[in-house]
């Protein structure tokens, strides 16, 4: 049980740091020079933020590979996809289309059956 909590707490937290992450980039004008983009890059919270809680994702990956197979462990990183997509929606007032929401039901479907194999 607590294996399946922190498989999906990488995700999560991978999926909070790619949140920030967007989050942060659409606050800077990148047609800034470089160094002016670079200051404003290092001094957005959202940007640091998303970087040290990918780095921490990061750490916790590399420990659940040590834990367990390659093949079952990887498709469960697919369900940032899904939380991303959900993520962007709501915070981001992204669209989600039917096209896209099959997808992502395809996905949570192969993620399911990875999970009881």
């Amino acid at each position: 049980m607590t294996n399946c909590f922190l498989i999906l707490f990488q995700v999560v937290i991978n999926t909070l740091a790619q949140l920030l992450l967007k989050k942060g980039v659409g606050m800077i004008n990148f047609g800034e020079s470089l160094w002016k983009l670079l200051i404003l890059i290092v001094s957005n919270v959202y940007i640091v933020g998303g970087v040290f809680i990918f780095v921490f994702s990061l750490l916790l990956w590399l420990y659940l590979l040590s834990q367990f197979d390659l093949s079952f462990l990887y498709p469960f990183g697919s369900l940032s996809y899904i939380l991303a997509a959900i993520g962007g929606w709501f915070f981001f007032a992204e669209n989600i289309t039917l096209c896209r929401g099959g997808g992502i039901f395809l996905i949570l479907i192969g993620v399911l059956l990875v999970a009881k194999s």
